[in-house]
């Protein structure tokens, strides 16, 4: 209970504590058996499961652990030091005898003792039990069989498995440490008695020392048997928080492993009404199930369901079918069929609000004792609530978001109009410009180009209006060498020329297409041609050169090269290239260039490589791909 009162509990602390108990580590690996060679990192497995768990179950479970259990033979504390005192010496044998896997060796000398404490008053064997026991937690298999063979003559164990061996002799040397000077002992472990008398010194020591002593164990309190109202506060206290963290799936397998823990079942079938009263399965990792119930579409108000009755009247309510068709409701049956069961109890979970019913696959003498535990009531109704709020709070995000999503769709619509008046005032103007100079051939093309620009800006504009789903409908690819030419000619003589800078475009005559549109090229390129242009003085260079494909990532691209020999970038402008601070630049200049740059070119699988030194210049490389096929 300490170690859980950390904001950020120490799990493998916790693990090592739990393997050091066996009434802490038998319901973890009961809960959930162990798998693969987690045998072998025992303390990380338990430290898994107890972080699986989670405080706030933890917390609980130890609350309950705490009330009497007139089934054992021994109190908790008594079959917690014997077992650890076989563990141990097991644990010890096997490293001096060298067996390579001596946490196995621990683990049969705990559940040994495990098996003797159950089978009391049973007429089953403590090696039965125990080998049942290690089969129901996951036990290797030569684990249940040493627990089997232990019992067998001194011959027989002496021709099997190391591990049988092992057990044998920490059983007796656990039991009797007088009998590590005994020929028999020395005989089946290979070991001389001096070492056998010092591990079973050692073995005596670590015992006392984790029982604080040699001290003799604290009787349970009387205190632990609370009534019955003040035991339901208390954990409905303790399970406030279980799920206040966790999303869906991850709330499926806390309850899953809680259950299984708490009471040894497994986690119902959590049925949730809908605002149309149709029943979803909810925290379950069964996908299927989901889908059946869905299609299945049960509702609130079905006067023929005993799951819906349930959740109607907010009773618990039990239903048995035949071996054939039972029952009044289809739905019902089809349900217990897809859990596996002849009957099923409904328990509504919805606290007087008709909300949530868990449906259990439970037999019958099962039933009562778990419909009326109010643990799992709690536990239950916890994770519904947390549920419940979860979907409350997606709907409500939801909405906002659809709202927030109308006020900017309606102000972009505004804009969009507004900034169209101009647009078209300017469009009409180049156009009386054209016809006014029709025997001026290169100023016609400098105003269809300035036209054709306007255009995209119109283009640009109409986006903001238009929800990001639509698909565009511009081709996905372009013509490389094309684009380039109307770059430069857009770019070559007010952006460069005119400020007596020189810009030069070399390209290849055959270039492959690009797997990307031509107007993300376009904006790509004619952001970095104004960032160069803004750079460089008169009678500085910037060149555009495109020389040829290369192969990047195992996907051949095509490589651009922009290249001029101004003063470089500013050192912290390198130290955030494509960040969206403000620019050093003034004026107009938002620092948003290359972060759209690299924005458009990762939607495209086409990355982007700069390099710059101080007065030498700076140099960007596009990587674009090749559409394939052309």
């Amino acid at each position: 209970m300490r170690l859980l009162d950390a904001p950020e509990p120490d799990w493998h602390a916790l693990g090592e504590l739990a393997l050091r108990d066996v009434t802490l580590c038998l319901p973890l690996l009961a809960a959930r058996p162990l798998e693969d060679d987690e045998a072998s990192e025992l303390s990380t497995a338990l430290a898994a499961r107890l972080e699986l768990a989670g405080a706030a179950v933890l917390r609980a479970w130890l609350f309950e652990a705490a009330r009497p259990d007139p089934t054992h033979a021994c109190s908790p504390p008594e079959l917690a030091r014997a077992a650890l005192v076989c563990a141990e010496c097991a644990h010890h044998l096997a490293v001096e005898s060298h067996y390579p896997r001596p946490r196995e060796a621990y683990l049969a000398g705990m559940w040994l003792v495990l098996g003797r404490a159950l089978s009391a008053g049973t007429s089953r064997s403590a090696n039965d039990c125990a080998a049942a026991l290690a089969h129901s937690c996951g036990l290797p298999l030569p684990v249940l069989d040493a627990l089997l063979i232990e019992q067998a003559l001194e011959e027989t164990v002496s021709a099997a498995h190391p591990l049988a061996r092992i057990l044998w002799s920490a059983n007796r040397l656990a039991g009797d440490p007088a009998c590590a000077t005994e020929p028999p002992l020395a005989a089946m472990t290979g070991l001389p008695a001096e070492t056998l008398l010092s591990l079973r010194t050692d073995v005596g020591f670590i015992a006392a020392r984790d029982s604080d002593g040699a001290q003799p164990p604290t009787p349970w309190p009387a205190a632990a048997e609370l009534p019955a109202s003040l035991r339901t506060a208390a954990l409905a206290g303790l399970l406030g928080s279980a799920f206040a963290t966790l999303d869906e799936d991850r709330s499926a397998t806390r309850l899953g492993f809680a259950c299984r823990l708490l009471h040894g079942i497994d986690a119902p079938l959590v049925l949730v009404a809908g605002d149309d009263g149709k029943l979803s399965a909810q925290l379950t990792a069964n996908a299927r199930l989901r889908t059946w119930i869905a299609e299945l579409a049960l509702d609130r108000d079905d006067d023929t369901s005993m799951i819906a009755r349930a959740l109607r009247s907010q009773t618990p309510t039990t239903q048995r079918f035949g071996d054939g068709f039972g029952g009044r409701s289809p739905r019902d049956w089809q349900i217990a069929r897809w859990l596996g069961a002849d009957e099923i109890t409904a328990l509504p979970l919805g606290a007087g609000s008709p909300t949530a019913v868990a449906v259990f696959p439970l037999p019958q003498d099962r039933l009562p004792r778990a419909a009326q535990d109010p643990t799992l009531a709690i536990l239950l109704a916890h994770a519904s609530a947390h549920l419940l709020r979860q979907q409350a709070e997606k709907q409500a995000d939801a909405t906002r978001g659809d709202a927030l999503r109308a006020r900017y769709l309606q102000h972009a619509r505004t804009l969009v109009h507004e900034a169209n008046n101009p647009l078209t005032v300017i469009r009409s103007y180049v156009g009386l410009l054209e016809q006014r100079n029709q025997d001026n051939a290169s100023l016609r093309g400098d105003l269809q180009m300035i036209g054709n620009e306007l255009g995209r800006i119109g283009e640009l504009l109409g986006r903001l209006a238009t929800p990001p789903e639509g698909e565009d409908a511009e081709a996905r690819s372009c013509d490389v060498g094309r684009l380039l030419d109307e770059v430069q000619a857009l770019c070559a003589t007010p952006l460069f020329a005119r400020h007596g800078i020189r810009f030069d475009l070399r390209k290849a005559d055959a270039i492959p297409q690009a797997a990307m549109p031509a107007s993300q090229l376009r904006q790509v390129l004619l952001n970095l041609l104004r960032n160069a242009s803004e750079a460089l003085s008169p009678g500085g260079r910037c060149a555009l050169t495109v020389p040829g494909q290369l192969v990047v990532d195992g996907r051949r691209c095509l490589e651009i090269r922009l290249i001029d020999n101004g003063p470089g970038l500013p050192p912290e402008r390198l130290t955030d290239l494509f960040g969206t601070g403000a620019s050093t630049k003034g004026g107009a200049h938002q620092g948003m260039g290359l972060a759209i740059v690299r924005d458009i070119l990762s939607r495209w699988q086409a990355s982007i490589v700069c390099r710059s030194q101080a007065g030498a210049g700076t140099s960007f490389q596009l990587f674009i791909p090749v559409e394939e096929g052309r």
